[in-house]
């Protein structure tokens, strides 16, 4: 067993409201004969689900095409009061925007964020390609969108060290709320990693997600979620080099959300199960919050 603490986040400033954190990325570390994955592969699979979770956060509650675009580009897990949407608007497309059922969801405008940066105190975010946010419901007045990423892509560059890593999305992604509950949906969503050293990951996930706001009617559209707890189920495929694994995900207890957390990601408690399978052999990995930003990781 290990715990992390956010100060090992290596691409945490990078990863944004569609996006999520990646932590150490733990490049070393080899399984044993007999084992699933080596302790240091169990941590880079935990950082790398925990920063999938991070990403469905940000635009949750994103509905309408301005909210969209002015908020797109925060780090989801970054302290209260983060101010670097200010540093990237990306271009809309078309103008002007429709909205058939004046339910302040588009019926469909494209992001672009082509030559998009975010500068930090000791880092750089480059961002490109496309988001679609589409009102899958374009008749009826809600709160439920979609989001077409398309090689959505983040690079950051340290400035201290000059060491590069990069987060890729590809897919779609649903999600409806009223005041109280959130509601979303990936459905063979994909994330690329590249970590500074050079090696990749990749994980494709099927996921239904859960948030349940811990005041009832506290969740405002366009703006960001308030505490509240995550419950996460479902399967993906997580492949590391050349190894590729089978993964079931849950939550239990849920996560919760703690929207005044000063250290990412903002979860202060709950407990997240992936059973990883490999070869017919299968291994239990445990990721559990104990504070803001802090968690262990065990194998059994």
């Amino acid at each position: 067993m290990r715990t992390l603490h956010s100060s090992l986040l290596a691409l945490g400033a990078a990863v944004i409201a569609v996006v999520g954190v990646t932590a150490c990325n733990n490049e070393g570390g080899t399984a044993p004969a007999t084992s699933v994955l080596s302790q240091a592969q169990a941590e880079s699979l935990a950082t790398t689900v925990v920063a999938d979770i991070v990403g469905e956060i940000g635009t949750a509650t994103m509905d309408g095409s301005n909210g969209a675009m002015a908020t797109a580009p925060v780090d989801a897990s970054a302290p209260a009061g983060s101010s670097t949407a200010t540093q990237c608007i990306p271009a809309r497309s078309p103008t002007p925007v429709t909205d058939a059922d004046n339910d302040g969801v588009p019926d469909s405008v494209r992001f672009d964020y082509a030559g998009c940066v975010i500068s930090r105190p000791l880092s750089v975010d480059s961002l490109s390609g496309t988001i679609d946010l589409i009102d899958p419901t374009a008749a009826t007045a809600d709160h439920a969108v979609k989001r077409v990423f398309t090689d959505f892509k983040r690079i950051t560059v340290k400035l201290l060290s000059g060491a590069k890593s990069s987060v890729t999305d590809n897919g779609v992604r649903q999600a409806s709320h009223d005041g109280t509950t959130l509601r979303s949906s990936e459905t063979n969503f994909r994330t690329d990693y590249v970590y500074p050293k050079g090696s990749t990951a990749e994980h494709v996930r099927t996921w239904e997600s859960i948030f349940t706001a811990d005041v009832a009617g506290s969740i405002m559209r366009d703006a960001l979620l308030p505490s509240g707890t995550w419950s996460v189920n479902g399967t993906s495929s997580w492949t590391r080099g050349q190894r590729s694994y089978s993964l079931t995900v849950t939550t239990n207890p849920p996560l919760h959300y703690n929207a005044t957390c000063t250290a990412a990601p903002r979860f202060d408690a709950g407990k997240i199960t992936a059973v990883v399978v490999r070869n017919s052999t299968t291994m239990t990995v445990t990721i559990e919050f104990t504070a803001c930003g802090v968690y262990t990781v065990t194998r059994s």
